[in-house]
C-alpha cells in the first residue's frame, strides 16, 4: 500500500436525531437514506444503537478520493468492512476518515474523549434544519472551538424543513458564528454553488477565520456533491496542530481500545502522536495497573484495516504485541485507560501532579482547593483533585488561573503542553498542562521518616 496518500480526519458532531450516523453512511457508502434509518445501520458498532437509533460508541468510518478528487466506490457494497475499506485504500490518492461521535447529553463524556483522542483535523457540526440549535450543538460547538479544532455547519433536512424555518434557524446560526465569541465569517454553500467556490474555501479551512455552512438532504442528495467535494478538498492539519509532534520524534502511540484476539494475542488500537512505528520493533507499554511499563514487540501493524510494515505520526493503527521476555506477561486485565506505547529511547516518569492554565467556561457555583472532576488530556481519563491556586482563592465561570491538580488514583504519562478538559455534572474547564511531578506527597513522607 501506498502510504504517502494524503489524508484528513473529520469528527462529526452536534444534537441527538440531526442525522450525524445517517451522514455518515450516505457519504462513505455512496448510498441515499431510505427516510428509515438504512444508512445508519451500516455505522452503529452495536446492536442496541441499531434498536434505539442512538450512537453511544466512536465509529470510524472512511472514504477515498482517486487523483481527480472523485469519490472511490466498490461495484457493490460489501458489508465485510475488511474488504470494503481494502478497496478503497488501495484504489484511492486520499483518505478521509470519519470519526462519528454521540449526540446525547447522557454520551457526552464520549464524545469529548472522541474529540481530545482522536485530534481531528476538522469537526463538522450536524445541525436538523427542522431543529434549529439546541443545547447540546451549542455544547460542541464550545468544546470545538476551545480545541482550536476548524469546524463546518451541515444542515441536514433541508427537504422536510418548511421554508421559513430553514431561513429561521440558517440566520440563528450565522449570528452565532459571528456573535464576540466565535467571531468568524458563515459562508453559505448550497447545491447551485460551483465547485471553485468550494475549493477556494477548503484551501483556508485550517485558518480557523470562515464557517462553510452546507444544506444538504440525506434522502434526496440535495447540497451532497458540494459536502463531498469540500471533504475531498480540504487538507490535514498535522504540520501546525501541536497535539502532533514531528517523524524524527520518539515514537508515541495513544492507546484509545485494546482487544484479545483469539489465535493472534494483544492488539491495541489508537492514535500516532509522534515518530514512526515499525514491524518487530521494540517499545514500552504502560503505565499499566501496577504503575510500571513493559517492553513488548509490535508483531504486526494495520492501518485503515490495510496490513502495513510501518506507521507514522496522525496515522490511526493497530498493532498487535507480543512479550520482549519470556519472563514478562501481556494480558487484557493489565490495561487501563491512560496508557501508550512509547519508543525504548524514552525514560517515562510516572506524573502524579501537575500545573495547568484553565479557563472555566461553566461552573453552577465555585470552585476551591480540594475540588474534584475527571480529567480529559489525550487518551488519559481519570478523576483529579485541585491541589492549589496560583492568583484566586475560589474560582467562578469565566475565571482563568494557574492550578495545581493530583491524579485520585494512579500515575499517568503525560508532557507539558497538552490539551486538557476537565468535566463534572455541568462543568466545564479548558486549559493545557505547563508543568508536571512525579510522586510528591510520596516524596515527603519518605523525607519526614528518614529525618525522624
Amino acid at each position: 500500500m501506498d502510504q504517502d496518500k494524503e489524508t484528513s480526519k473529520l469528527a462529526i458532531i452536534g444534537n441527538v436525531d440531526a442525522g450525524k450516523s445517517t451522514l455518515v453512511g450516505v457519504l462513505t457508502k455512496g448510498i441515499l437514506d431510505d427516510a428509515g434509518g438504512g444508512a445508519r445501520e451500516r455505522v452503529f458498532n452495536y446492536k442496541h444503537e441499531k434498536q434505539n437509533g442512538r450512537t453511544s460508541s466512536i465509529a470510524h468510518e472512511i472514504m477515498g478520493f482517486d487523483q481527480d478528487y472523485k469519490q472511490v466506490l466498490p461495484e457493490r457494497f460489501n458489508a465485510n468492512k475488511n474488504k470494503y475499506w481494502t478497496y478503497v485504500v488501495e484504489n484511492s490518492k486520499k483518505i478521509a476518515s470519519f470519526v462519528d461521535l454521540c449526540g446525547h447529553e447522557k454520551y457526552l463524556k464520549t464524545t469529548i474523549y472522541g474529540l481530545v483522542a482522536t485530534v481531528p483535523d476538522y469537526s463538522l457540526i450536524v445541525v436538523g434544519a427542522n431543529m434549529g440549535l439546541s443545547k447540546m450543538t451549542r455544547e460542541h460547538l464550545g468544546i470545538s472551538l476551545f480545541l482550536k479544532i476548524p469546524f463546518a455547519i451541515v444542515l441536514t433536512k433541508v427537504d422536510i424543513a418548511p421554508e421559513n424555518i430553514l431561513q429561521d434557524n440558517l440566520n440563528q446560526i450565522k449570528t452565532l458564528i459571528r456573535s464576540p465569541v466565535i467571531k468568524r465569517a458563515p459562508i453559505d454553500i448550497n447545491d447551485k454553488t460551483p465547485f471553485e467556490d468550494i475549493d477556494k474555501w477548503a484551501a483556508v479551512m485550517h485558518n480557523n477565520n470562515m464557517v462553510p455552512i452546507f444544506q444538504i438532504s440525506s434522502v434526496s442528495g440535495i447540497g451532497l456533491p458540494q459536502l463531498i467535494r469540500f471533504i475531498a478538498k480540504t487538507p490535514n492539519r498535522i504540520n501546525l496542530n501541536k497535539a502532533y509532534q514531528t517523524l524524527n520524534d520518539p515514537m508515541q502511540f495513544d492507546i484509545q481500545e485494546h482487544f484479545s484476539v483469539p489465535g493472534v494475542g494483544i492488539v491495541v488500537s489508537g492514535l500516532i502522536r509522534s515518530g514512526r512505528a515499525f514491524l518487530n520493533q521494540q517499545v514500552q507499554i504502560g503505565p499499566d495497573k501496577n504503575k510500571q511499563f513493559k517492553v513488548v514487540t509490535i508483531k504486526s501493524i494495520h492501518v485503515n484495516r490495510v496490513q502495513v510494515d510501518n506507521a507514522k505520526v496522525g496515522d490511526q493503527a493497530c498493532f498487535c504485541l507480543k512479550p520482549s521476555k519470556g519472563s514478562i506477561t501481556l494480558d487484557r486485565a493489565d490495561f487501563k485507560k491512560g496508557m501508550v506505547l512509547i519508543d525504548m529511547a524514552i525514560k517515562p516518569e510516572p506524573v502524579w501532579e501537575f500545573e495547568a492554565n484553565i479557563h472555566v467556561l461553566q461552573h453552577p457555583t465555585q470552585m476551591a482547593i480540594g475540588y474534584q472532576g475527571v480529567l480529559h488530556c489525550g487518551v488519559i481519563r481519570q478523576a483529579i483533585e485541585m491541589q492549589a491556586l496560583q492568583t484566586k482563592e475560589v474560582l467562578r465561570s469565566g475565571d482563568q488561573d494557574s492550578v495545581r491538580f493530583r491524579f485520585k488514583y494512579s500515575p499517568e504519562f503525560m508532557k507539558p503542553d497538552q490539551i486538557l478538559v476537565i468535566r463534572e455534572g455541568r462543568t466545564r474547564i479548558f486549559g493545557f498542562v505547563t508543568a508536571i511531578y512525579g510522586d510528591v506527597k510520596n516524596e515527603n513522607k519518605i523525607e519526614k521518616q528518614q529525618i525522624q
